[in-house]
C-alpha cells in the first residue's frame, strides 16, 4: 500500500492512500464508457436527425464531438476538484503533494502530458469510423500505463510533472466528518478565536493526533511540539497542557464554524 504523507506548517504529518492501480483502472473503464455513450448519441442519434451535409457535418463532428472528448478530463477535474465521473465512481481524486486541492496550472500540465489518455478517448470513434485506426493510439498510451504501474505512488508521466497524486478518498474519513463536533451540544465557551486561522487540513491533524489511544513517550513530546509551533504562529499564549491546549483548539473551531453556518 503506497502512502502519500504530507506535513502541515504546523509538523503535523497527515497520510493518504495512493489509488490503486485496480481503482484507476476502473475509472478509466467508466470515462471510457461516459465518453463512448457521448459519441454513439452523437453520431447514431443526433446527426441522422438533423440530417446535415457530409462537409457541415466533419466540421461539426470537430467542434461538438471531438474537441469536447479532448477536454473531457481537464474540464470535469478543473469542476469537480480533481474527479471526472470514473473518479467519483471509483472514489478516487486528484491531489498535489502539499494535500490541496491542484491548481488550474498542475490541472492544464497533467492533462497536456496525458496524451495516451487524450488519444485513448478518441479509440471509440476510431473504431466507428476506422477500426484499424486504432492501434496506433493505443501504442500512444504505453508509456502512462507503464509509468503508473511501476512508480511508487501510481503517477502516471503528467502527474510528475505537474507534482500532483491521485488518491482513494475512502482511505480516510471525509475532513467535514473527521473534524466535526456537536459542540452546539455543550455549553462552550471559546477561548481562542485566532484557531479560524488553521484549515482543515491543519484541523485534521489534530483530531488524529488527539485519536492516539495510550500515546507513546514520544507522540506525547510530538504533541508538545505541535502545539508550541501552533502557538508561535498563531501568536498564543496559554499556560494549558499540550493535550488539553489542542482539545481546546478543536472544539473552538468547531464553535465558530458551526456559528457561522
Amino acid at each position: 500500500m503506497a502512502l502519500v504523507t504530507v506535513t502541515t506548517p504546523f509538523n503535523i504529518d497527515l497520510e493518504f492512500k495512493a489509488a490503486a492501480f485496480g481503482k484507476r483502472l476502473l475509472a478509466w473503464l467508466i470515462d471510457m464508457m461516459v465518453i463512448t455513450l457521448y459519441y454513439y448519441i452523437m453520431l447514431r442519434v443526433i446527426y441522422p436527425l438533423l440530417g446535415m451535409s457530409e462537409a457541415i457535418s466533419s466540421v461539426s463532428e470537430l467542434i461538438i464531438v471531438i474537441i469536447p472528448v479532448l477536454l473531457y478530463q481537464l474540464a470535469f477535474e478543473l469542476m469537480f476538484n480533481g474527479q471526472t465521473i470514473g473518479k467519483m465512481a471509483a472514489g478516487i481524486k486528484v491531489i498535489d503533494k502539499e494535500g490541496h486541492e491542484p491548481g488550474w496550472g498542475q490541472y492544464i500540465i497533467r492533462w497536456m502530458l496525458c496524451l495516451g489518455n487524450l488519444f485513448v478517448y478518441i479509440v471509440p470513434y476510431i473504431i466507428i469510423k476506422s477500426p484499424w485506426a486504432m492501434i496506433g493510439f493505443m501504442i500512444l498510451y504505453i508509456p502512462d500505463f507503464l509509468s503508473v504501474v511501476i512508480s511508487h505512488r501510481s503517477q502516471r508521466l503528467g502527474d510528475f510533472a505537474a507534482d500532483t497524486v491521485v488518491i482513494d478518498k475512502n482511505y480516510k474519513p471525509d475532513i467535514a466528518t473527521t473534524i466535526y463536533i456537536p459542540v452546539e451540544q455543550l455549553d462552550h465557551k471559546p477561548v481562542f478565536p485566532e484557531v479560524m486561522r488553521l484549515n482543515d487540513r491543519d484541523i485534521n491533524g489534530i483530531r488524529t493526533l488527539l485519536d492516539i489511544k495510550n500515546p507513546s513517550k514520544d507522540t506525547q513530546h510530538y504533541m508538545v511540539d505541535v502545539a508550541q509551533k501552533i502557538k508561535s504562529v498563531l501568536k498564543i499564549e496559554s499556560n494549558l497542557h499540550a493535550v488539553e491546549f489542542l482539545q481546546q483548539l478543536l472544539l473552538d473551531y468547531n464553535y465558530f464554524a458551526n456559528k457561522d453556518r
